[in-house]
């Protein structure tokens, strides 16, 4: 069984062999070791794809939705796409990298007065699908040579549209020019229920990530009543047509999902949740009994665990997840949102083969509570050790 098919099983709660790893990886160390990546050379991205599947297939990921280019942030390409798809005047843009992250830093507008001079028209489907499908199409082939399943994934129409009027602006429009906001995520909304309609037509594997940024560490960003009125439906022009194939639809947010959850398990009809943030977030033990029949993708600490845990601690909290929800299926384990340059690429390879070791079925929960106590004992026997210097 190769991991594609073991995917498409493992989504609908059919049994496999061993629990799958999934994740976003944005690690240049892992790149470098694992896959022969050169930073003084240039790549072309077909090349580019081959280093990603080769990483990942030898640290043991099975499933991604992204292939990570170091030198060039998806965020060039986010405006790359305004200019093409949404007709918006190209000058004046200006994005910035640092530290692993790339931010708008400037835009041809910073008034709503400005904004309604630099308003996106509507994409047209025929050019998304043009420019979409045989993208997607080479990704999945060129990753299931390395056994790496790709998904698709989109942006959430209120996401793009605060990445496009930048989030103050937003804000403001909300309550002053609600109109204006209402079309920037009309043509958001559009341009992501196009990429899944496309996706859907072409695709091997049977699920959509959509990200969808409206919660915080504390709680909602935006009210209730704004994402069920103006979310809710085009978050619906999305998942139609992966519903109408019969495909899975995984929902995003970074924060705490808090009273979101009913909003996007029963309105929606949201297949799982990734990531699942920690750290006083989110509770994913507390997710899967309150909502047992929807898929969780995750969930080691990639705040504090992955990028300062030691290799034990990583270890640890990846066989809980094992020991815990594991034999009840319908996880998919990976970092709590991204492996990014701070983790150190012992610490990713210890997840991920951990899920490999003792993630195999039947579930063996004696062997992971057997080494769990022994992790701890060797804690506590390192702790000992430090006090006493």
């Amino acid at each position: 069984m190769n991991n594609l098919e073991r995917f498409k099983k493992a989504l609908n709660w059919e049994p496999v062999d061993h629990i799958m790893t999934y994740d976003f990886l944005d690690n240049r160390h892992i790149l470098i070791e694992y896959g022969g990546y050169d930073p003084s050379r240039e790549y072309t991205f077909e090349e580019l794809i081959h280093i990603n599947g080769r990483a990942w297939k030898n640290i043991g990921l099975d499933i991604t939705r992204f292939v990570y280019d170091p030198v060039n942030h998806w965020m060039g390409s986010k405006i790359t796409n305004w200019i093409r798809f949404f007709g918006v005047d190209p000058s004046n843009w200006e994005v910035s990298q640092a530290g692993g992250t790339a931010w708008i830093s400037k835009r041809p507008f910073k008034t709503l007065k400005e904004l309604e001079k630099h308003m996106p028209q509507l994409p047209v489907y025929e050019e998304v699908k043009e420019w979409y499908q045989p993208s997607i199409r080479q990704m999945q082939e060129i990753l299931s040579e390395y056994d790496i399943v790709m998904i698709g994934a989109v942006e959430g129409p209120i996401t793009d549209a605060y990445s496009y009027m930048d989030m103050e602006l937003f804000a403001t429009a909300i309550y002053e020019a609600p109109e204006l906001v209402q079309h920037v995520m009309d043509c958001t909304g559009m341009f992501s229920a196009h990429i899944a309609r496309a996706y859907a037509e072409v695709t091997q594997a049977p699920l959509l990530f959509m990200g969808e940024d409206i919660a915080c560490s504390t709680g909602p960003i935006f009210s209730p009543k704004f994402v069920r009125k103006e979310g809710l439906p085009r978050w619906k022009w999305i998942t139609g047509p992966v519903k109408e194939k019969g495909y899975k639809f995984l929902y995003h947010t970074d924060g705490k999902y808090g009273n979101f959850l009913p909003l996007i398990f029963e309105e929606l009809g949201a297949d799982g949740l990734n990531p699942i943030e920690r750290n006083n977030c989110n509770d994913i033990f507390e997710i899967r009994r309150e909502w047992p029949d929807r898929l969780l993708f995750g969930n080691v600490c990639c705040m504090h665990t992955l990028p300062h845990g030691t290799l034990g601690d990583v270890e640890d909290e990846t066989l809980e997840l094992i020991e815990k929800i594991g034999p009840q299926g319908g996880i998919f384990i990976g970092s709590s949102s991204e492996v990014h340059d701070a983790v150190p690429v012992e610490n990713a390879v210890c997840m991920y083969r951990t899920v490999k070791e003792y993630g195999t079925y039947p579930i063996d929960i004696d062997r992971i509570r057997r080494r769990r106590t022994e992790l701890r004992k060797k804690n506590q026997l390192k702790l000992r050790a430090d006090l006493e210097l």
